[in-house]
């Protein structure tokens, strides 16, 4: 592993990812109140009238999973870990048996065995459940680069998927066989799959909005086609011309001729926490789409929140709903950072049992239909934040940026990858010291 695949301490003091310093999250931020969660609290609030209760559900999950919140209350002169807040000490907040002497000075010696316990109890159950793999979906080239205003030459394309693949991506979404009229910016589908066609040792999934995409695909080369169906009627009506009933009508037929010739099928399915439209979704809706994809064959079904209104505090029942409905090893999560929450939003998927996440190279992307939405979470962000938690990716996160280096130059524009910014800021440093 390089020294780029790790999370970078500027200041060698630092504590390594093995005795992570905790002391920085309080209680507060641990708890949010109901009057600061704006629309995370209130779309669980509005939307529980059906079997599937979502803040029933959503009350459950706290309570089993964090119950040290409450162990945390009868604590006093500590934070939300049980570390003292007075002391100054270097070797204290750390996991482990360090911790500073002042404060144990005076501690009875069963008090330091019951907040050592506490501390590796508490450990547990943040990382229990957490994959020790994590399947990276590059979707870049297709979901980044069809919202471009300008038109990406093909060889840029094909360099680009090149030196993901090259980074060790083990599935990069290459293109999309939709019409011209609607996305220009992928009218060369058919080069780019034929510059690919000799690529080994990867999944390049290829986007097929119906059956006449499909045969488009097969007959470009295409191993793998993906289709994409929508939890809100109104934004599948503006997406793709078509109800949400109609368009699983399509994917049928798409499903069943790919099935014939033993091609996988992807799913995406979009909107699954709010709609530019109809606002909040209702978490049964997803499951219900979720299920039918499931149904008709998809191998995969990537979750997406579109718009990137979504929170732990959505996401959390959106999922619970699903995985009630398929396998969770089954599902791939899709975040915007329209709001900033896509890390956070990565994170309890993975505490709910997801192991496959879709991102985006520089963090390019967006949707052409949802206003405002912003672009993918960036690759190199998703890798870092991965590694720094023990978690393998198998991604070389130094050629992974410069993956991000090489469009960006090309598209005139800095990162959207705040780890690659900061990297390469410490890079530059480093060459001038």
């Amino acid at each position: 592993m390089s020294s780029l695949e790790e999370p970078l301490c500027l200041d060698k003091q630092l504590p390594s990812t093995s005795t992570v310093d905790i002391g920085r999250f309080s209680s507060g931020a641990c708890r949010p109140r109901a009057d600061d969660m704006g629309c995370g609290n209130c779309w669980i609030e509005r939307s529980c009238s059906t079997s599937i209760s979502c803040s029933e559900d959503y009350k459950d999950y706290a309570g089993e999973a964090f119950i040290w919140k409450r162990q945390t209350r009868e604590m006093p002169g500590s934070d939300s870990f049980g570390r003292c807040n007075s002391g100054k000490g270097k070797h204290m907040g750390k996991y482990g048996n360090s911790y500073d002497s002042r404060y144990f000075r005076h501690q009875p010696t069963h008090n330091m065995q019951s907040h050592d316990n506490y501390i590796k109890t508490t450990r547990s159950k943040f990382f229990s459940g957490m994959p020790k793999f994590v399947k990276i979906v590059e979707v870049g080239p297709r979901d980044g680069l069809q919202n471009e205003k300008g038109i990406v030459p093909t060889s840029i394309k094909v360099e680009l998927i090149h030196r993901l693949v090259s980074a060790g991506v083990s599935a990069v979404e290459a293109t999309s066989f939709v019409s011209p009229k609607w996305v220009p910016q992928l009218s060369d589908a058919k080069d780019v799959m034929e510059a690919l066609k000799h690529v080994q040792g990867v999944r390049l999934p290829v986007l097929t909005p119906n059956l006449k995409g499909f045969e488009a695909a097969i007959a470009a080369g295409a191993k793998e086609v993906a289709i994409f169906a929508s939890a809100s009627e109104s934004f599948s009506r503006s997406n793709i011309n078509c109800s949400i009933e109609e368009s699983l009508a399509r994917y049928r037929a798409v499903a069943l001729a790919a099935e014939k010739l033993s091609i996988p099928v992807r799913g995406y399915i979009s909107c699954v926490v709010g709609c530019p439209e109809e606002g909040p979704i209702h978490p049964s809706k997803v499951a219900y789409v979720a299920k039918e994809l499931h149904d008709m064959g998809c191998f995969e079904i990537s979750l997406g929140d579109t718009i990137g209104v979504g929170t732990p505090g959505t996401i959390i029942p959106m999922l619970e709903a699903v995985i009630a409905a398929i396998p969770v090893d089954k599902l791939a999560v899709h975040f915007h950072e329209t709001y900033g929450q896509s890390l956070p939003n990565i994170l309890v998927s993975l505490q709910m049992g997801i192991s496959i996440v879709d991102s985006s190279v520089a963090g390019l992307g967006g949707c052409p239909y949802a206003k405002g939405a912003a672009g993918n979470v960036a690759t190199e962000d998703v890798v870092y934040m991965l590694h720094g938690l023990g978690i393998k990716t198998g991604v070389d996160l130094a050629k992974l940026l410069s993956a991000g280096e090489f469009i960006c130059k090309h598209l005139g524009r800095p990162s959207g990858s705040k780890a690659a910014i900061a990297l390469g800021r410490a890079v530059a440093d480093a060459s001038r010291i």
